[in-house]
């Protein structure tokens, strides 16, 4: 948790579930979710707290990547990659416990979207790195009234 001006607080965790890929950070949901608790229990008020944290929370559409086969082949039906939910219950918990402001996320770069779980706005910018794509958010913060608005933008490598 780290405080920021005017009251508002971010609570920041770059340890996500586990992938097929055995990444460094990737920790079991149980784990993550103690993590998480760790870091939002010293919140002062969770409606001036923006919660990023690295995995998008399960089932909420900022998850969606290619199903993958025993293989780590994407698993394609009608020629297209067959899409799932991939995000963190660990995540989703916290959301529909603390109720930050907003939850901001990465993680997976193809779900690129603003939404709400539980009725707090959850955002994840995606990015294209590939093509020299980088996506981001704009939040716009009020100190009285906290949460203004939010804007995803697009940055683009000129070659």
């Amino acid at each position: 948790m780290i405080p920021l001006d005017d009251g508002f607080e971010i609570v920041g965790m770059g340890y996500g579930n586990v992938t097929p890929w055995e990444c460094p950070r990737d920790i079991a949901e149980s784990e993550l979710a103690e993590r998480i608790d760790e870091a939002a229990r010293k919140v002062t008020d969770p409606r001036r707290a923006l919660f990023s944290l690295h995995v998008p929370p399960y089932g909420s559409g900022l998850d969606h990547a290619p199903q993958l086969d025993a293989e780590l082949r994407m698993v394609l039906n009608g020629g297209g990659p067959t899409m799932v939910p991939v995000g963190s219950t660990a995540v989703r918990d916290a959301i529909a416990k603390y109720r930050p402001m907003i939850g901001v996320h990465g993680h997976i770069h193809e779900s690129r979207g603003v939404t709400d779980v539980e009725g707090v706005p959850v955002a994840n910018p995606g990015s294209e790195y590939g093509e020299g794509i980088l996506d981001g958010l704009v939040i716009e913060l009020d100190k009285r009234h906290g949460l203004v608005s939010t804007q995803l933008v697009r940055g683009c490598h000129q070659r």
